[in-house]
């Protein structure tokens, strides 16, 4: 399988997931110009850039900021010592939020109440790189909360398969606390908190501007608010860290001509990103975005052709 035979690996997830329908579309986008592309799932969960690197997949989408930091060598990629091999082939649009809700019936309007009351609160997700900085700023921390009593609960659980569905935790009620990423899809990811707001009465909680500014800084993202109405329980515009970036990649020696043909059909089949259940979109003024990791030779020359880079 190479380029040149043209069946390649794309560095994905499983289906209907937010990096296995990029895969889709990708797929789907090469089909006219005789590409077979296999989506491996087992890129999933921030593995797709070390895959990627070491030519264990052609190419791959995750968040950004995961390449970025994958590309720099820092948070989850520090041991590695930065992937500098990565290349940019395209920045997808994808609105998405840090989401911080809680149960109407636990009385909690801001997470300080957690601190200073000791709650044994039932936390579900809050794992992530993202949401250790959050509870650091209200005086929390996985190791308080449980030696309270409360627990941390995983937004996903597996079947035999192995195939993800939404954590038994949302439909049994059991729980106090949702952080997690939020956005307007019913993915594997997301359909926790989807569910929640259907099921239970969330108070979905601002986040201060100081600590916004400190997660923006630190790990990516840009301030945003959660748009009213987004999920029940959103019941105004709610301060928190927006994230609207996703990116499709490759290694530096990707053919050009390649890299240039994968920019192009991406754009020519652009209609691709808006038939899916997520809120995708090819925006000519974002695609060549270069804040991450450099951009590859061949997408450049695409997008320099077509004034989508003016630099």
């Amino acid at each position: 399988m190479s380029f040149a035979d043209k069946r390649l690996v794309f560095g994905g997830a499983g289906p209907g997931t937010p990096w296995g329908t990029l895969g889709q579309i990708t797929a789907r986008a090469l089909e006219p110009e005789g590409y077979q592309v296999r989506i491996e799932p087992e890129a999933s969960r921030g593995r797709c850039p070390g895959l990627v690197s070491a030519g264990t997949v052609d190419f791959g989408a995750t968040q950004t900021l995961l390449v970025r930091w994958a590309y720099a060598g820092e948070h989850r990629f520090k041991a590695e010592g930065g992937l500098p091999r990565l290349r940019a082939i395209a920045t997808i649009m994808f609105p998405a939020w840090l989401g911080v809700a809680a149960r109407w019936e636990s009385g909690i309007t801001d997470l300080s109440q957690v601190a200073e009351h000791r709650l044994p609160v039932r936390v579900l997700g809050g794992t992530g790189e993202l949401f250790q900085p959050v509870l650091a700023h209200y005086g929390l921390s996985r190791e308080l909360i449980e030696s309270w009593g409360g627990r941390f609960l995983p937004s996903l659980a597996t079947t035999p398969g192995p195939e993800y569905v939404v954590s038994p935790h949302v439909r049994a009620a059991d729980v106090d606390l949702i952080l997690d990423n939020v956005y307007a899809a019913y993915t594997p990811e997301a359909a926790a908190f989807v569910e929640a707001s259907v099921l239970l009465n969330l108070r979905f909680l601002a986040l201060p501007d100081a600590l916004i500014q400190q997660i923006c800084g630190e790990y990516g993202g840009v301030p945003g608010v959660i748009p009213y109405r987004l999920l029940r329980g959103v019941e105004a515009p709610t301060p928190s860290v927006y994230r609207p970036w996703q990116l499709i990649f490759g290694r530096d020696d990707m053919p050009d001509d390649f890299a240039y043909g994968l920019a192009r059909a991406y754009d020519a089949h652009r209609d691709l990103f808006r038939q899916t259940h997520i809120p995708y979109s090819w925006d000519p003024a974002e695609v060549a975005r270069t804040d991450a990791i450099p951009l590859h030779p061949g997408a450049e020359r695409y997008y320099r052709e077509l004034g989508y880079v003016n630099a």
